[in-house]
């Protein structure tokens, strides 16, 4: 019981530490910022690249892992699968660093690889460090030509970056296998030592990949401070040689010292994830060259035209600590920098608008390329595409009040038109008859006097107007001869024969004489001020001209033999005419003389 509770209490203690390691891995991850990776992701992460990582296989149930790895063949003969202790141990820890994308609440635990939004492609054509396979010459004597054929494999699966393995003869400096007690590494075997110069099958195939445009990059080796023999296939013409150094960029002592060397990158004291969701700190070349596979990702992932010859100098160029003068001591050109890199790759993808070999002049005759910087050929694509869609922006900014605009207005034209044609038809309906059609007629004949709606003019437009409180009245022709119009005729008056403007002499005795003219005017033809009213007994005069006299006036016109003018002195003396009233017995009605009291008292 004992054994069992300190077994429990252990496995509780491993189990419990690897959240909190994958906590703190992040923290780790130096290179990031000083290589400045996390600048270069505001432009590009890497996505729509494919990396073909030819190392000891990839676990691609590592959660930093997950989603993005796709298992290729395996080319050792080894008989090892996934789960193996010797599959796959180096190999996830390199494809961590070069495309690890961290798991958990928004990826936030884990690691970050330097392309995290790029696909890899495992090809194992290698063995880890620890494995006995190693011993066995069969083997060993066979991975060189392996190697070779993962290479091809990779380019016809569309990888655009390969990442070579380390020389079968040689093994990494520092892994650390997720073994409980690490096995003593065996010394290689006589058969895998490759000659000096390589074998032909690796040197046709990196030919080969080269001539398809797909970028190889290769750890420089481990051996620096041994022998520092020549590595394969990083010493191949073409291919881009990675040196290691640490965080103080100090290149590390096992750091192979030969003039191949391309560039360095970091490469010791790198936290990266193992199978079974671990970490543990690895210090090789082939680190340094996963950090450099992740930038070339970040490049091809901008500039997918760009050549593998461009790609190495764009890499050189954007080099952050450069030797002085030479490229000796397997420091090459310099300390990679991720976004220089990526921006001596704009400067160099500029001027590449079009397919290579079109009007393709002497490199003699082309200028000298600038030098690169951060900030050197900015590429004015994205720029065009923002600026594009800002206008796009104002310009349906500016469309839609103008819709809403037009729009309001034709809906108030058409409710106008519609409340014009309801009304018209109310017209129609208040004036409509069953039968004759009268109505019509009459709403026709009111329509044509002036004045009237419809009408083309109006009675102060025509003629003069009359003045306040004239009555208006005699006959058709004096209305017209005033206003300036001509009255039609209503529908409904019978058509006569026209007679004389004054009616005809009438003889006998006519029903109806002329009314006896009162003594006083009608107190409603008079317009007193006030105040003479409200005074009894007292009353103003009557005008000398009375409405009695203009009646008997207009009675009595003057003919053209003059009958008339010899009309009563008291039609004479006024000028007017008789009010004549309507008496069926031929009697004339008088009105009786009001007195002076009772009208004062009346008023």
């Amino acid at each position: 019981m004992a054994i069992a509770a300190m077994s429990l209490a252990f496995a509780w203690t491993a189990l419990g530490s690897v959240p909190a390691l994958a906590g703190q891995a992040r923290q780790q991850e130096w290179w990031l910022a000083r290589l400045h990776v996390t600048q270069a992701w505001q432009t590009t992460r890497g996505a729509g690249v494919t990396v073909a990582l030819l190392d000891t296989g990839v676990d691609p149930g590592q959660a930093d892992l997950s989603g993005s790895v796709i298992t290729g063949q395996d080319f050792t003969n080894s008989h090892e699968n996934q789960g193996s202790p010797f599959f796959g141990n180096h190999g996830t820890a390199m494809a961590s660093l070069i495309a690890a994308h961290g798991h958990g609440p928004g990826n936030g635990a884990g690691i970050m690889g330097v392309a995290p939004d790029a696909r890899l492609l495992s090809v194992r054509v290698t063995l880890d460090g620890s494995d006995p396979l190693l011993f066995d010459s069969a083997i060993t004597s066979a991975l060189p030509d392996e190697i070779a054929a993962g290479i091809r494999y990779a380019v016809s699966n569309g990888a655009q970056v390969i990442d070579l393995p380390l020389d079968p003869g040689q093994t990494p400096s520092d892994l650390i296998a997720p073994t409980a007690a690490p096995a003593p590494r065996p010394s290689p075997s006589p058969a895998a030592t490759p000659p000096p110069d390589g074998t032909p099958a690796e040197r046709a195939a990196v030919a080969y990949a080269l001539s398809q445009g797909v970028v190889l990059v290769a750890p420089a080796g481990d051996n620096g401070n041994g022998t520092d023999a020549t590595n394969f296939p990083a010493a191949y013409p073409g291919v881009i040689s990675v040196g290691a150094f640490d965080s103080n960029i100090i290149k590390a002592p096992f750091s192979s010292h030969q003039s191949y060397v391309t560039l360095t990158a970091a490469g010791v004291g790198m936290i990266a994830g193992l199978p079974r969701n671990t970490y543990a700190p690895v210090s090789s070349t082939s680190a340094a060259s996963a950090v450099v596979t992740g930038i070339v990702a970040l490049i091809k992932s901008k500039f997918p035209e760009l050549t593998p010859a461009q790609v190495t100098s764009a890499l050189i160029r954007g080099t952050a600590v450069r030797p002085s003068g030479r490229t000796a001591g397997g420091s090459g050109h310099g300390a990679v920098d991720a976004a220089q890199a990526l921006a001596a790759a704009t400067a160099i993808a500029a001027p590449s608008l079009h397919r290579a070999g079109d009007g393709a002049v002497s490199s003699s005759q082309l200028p000298a390329a600038p030098s690169a910087s951060p900030l050197a050929g900015e590429n004015l694509r994205p720029k065009l595409e923002r600026d594009a869609i800002i206008s796009l922006a104002v310009l349906v900014v500016l469309l839609l009040p103008i819709t809403v605009y037009w729009g309001l207005k034709r809906r108030r034209k058409r409710a106008r038109a519609l409340a014009r044609s309801e009304h018209e038809q109310a017209a129609r309906a208040s004036f409509a008859q069953h039968g004759d059609g009268t109505a019509d007629m009459m709403r026709e004949y009111f329509a044509t006097l002036p004045g009237q709606p419809g009408h083309g003019g109006s009675r102060s437009a025509a003629g003069p107007s009359l003045p306040p409180g004239a009555v208006l009245g005699g006959s058709p022709a004096d209305e017209a001869r005033r206003t300036g119009f001509q009255i039609p005729r209503s529908p409904l008056t019978p058509i006569t024969r026209a007679g004389p403007q004054r009616p005809p002499r009438v003889s006998g005795s006519p029903p109806w004489e002329p009314a006896a003219k009162p003594e006083g005017e009608l107190p409603w033809t008079n317009s007193p001020a006030p105040a003479a009213l409200g005074r009894r007994g007292t009353h103003a005069a009557p005008p000398t001209s009375s409405v009695w006299a203009a009646a008997t006036a207009d009675a009595h016109p003057p003919d053209a033999a003059g009958e008339g003018a010899e009309e009563s002195g008291a039609e004479a003396e006024t000028g007017g005419r008789p009010i004549y009233v309507w008496n069926p017995t031929a009697s004339t009605d008088t009105f009786p003389q009001v007195p002076s009291e009772g009208r004062d008292q009346g008023s």
